[in-house]
């Protein structure tokens, strides 16, 4: 197993409470991560705006994977961000179009406004509604229920593409990315990557492909992956007693 360059991250019941409060422990473990020199990617379904803000405040350096994989922030000189998207929105108009005309109380999430690689919808029309209706309408689109909304976007939407086109930012493969999450969204991060940690709270699809599996859930465990990882590649300050290539 080669060494882990970067940390990748998920944000929601991650690194966070069921309650979307952040874990001062993952707080903690994201900034010893970032002082040893391992960058930390945040890959959310969430906008941009939200991931930008959510990643200066934690102080993560690596770029920033929004949208479900669909749109990337990169550092750039000083405090200015540039923003890049890797698809558009054409066929989920006309999606939401005909979802809202036959379904009345199909609802668009607050956080609309700031997207531009995918509609997050609110979970008050059923995922299969939405699925049925792109099949009629032949429409190259996907529908995934999170748990906390429904996003649709195009099927090579993915935090696993996400992550690769962030590594080439990064400079570094994503065979050298660890990657920590707790949803299915996450097992396409999984197929990339070099080393996958799940959430104790994650679905049994998830834990299947991990190379480890915390004890604790949610925001702490978030913590105890970070710490996993960096005793496990031997960094040091993660914890001496295990080397790369233990188990």
């Amino acid at each position: 197993m080669g060494r882990i360059k970067a940390i990748s991250l998920d944000i929601d019941g991650t690194i966070t409470y069921r309650d979307r409060r952040i874990s001062v422990e993952a707080l903690k473990a994201i900034r010893l991560a970032e002082s040893l020199g391992l960058p930390v990617m945040l890959v959310t379904g969430n906008s941009v705006p939200f991931a930008e803000a959510a990643a200066i405040f934690i102080g993560t350096s690596g770029p920033v994977i929004a949208e479900d994989g669909g749109a990337l922030s990169l550092k750039g000189e000083g405090t200015m961000r540039k923003r890049v998207f890797l698809t558009d929105m054409d066929e989920e108009w006309i999606l939401w179009s005909e979802l809202k005309k036959r379904y009345p109380q199909a609802e668009l999430s607050f956080s609309m406004m700031e997207r531009k690689a995918g509609l997050v919808l609110r979970r008050t029309v059923p995922v299969e509604v939405v699925r049925e209706i792109i099949k009629e309408l032949g429409l190259e689109l996907i529908a995934v229920d999170s748990g906390f909304a429904i996003h649709v976007k195009k099927p090579w939407i993915n935090k696993g593409t996400g992550i690769e086109k962030a590594c080439e930012f990064l400079g570094v493969k994503p065979s050298e990315v660890a990657h920590v999450g707790d949803g299915e969204n996450d097992l396409d991060a999984f197929r990339v990557v070099g080393y996958r940690v799940a959430i104790a709270q994650a679905p049994a699809r998830l834990k299947e492909k991990a190379d480890y599996v915390t004890e604790k859930p949610y925001g702490d465990g978030g913590a105890e992956a970070i710490t996993h990882i960096l005793r496990k590649f031997g960094y040091p300050g993660g914890g001496d007693d295990c080397q790369e290539g233990d188990t």
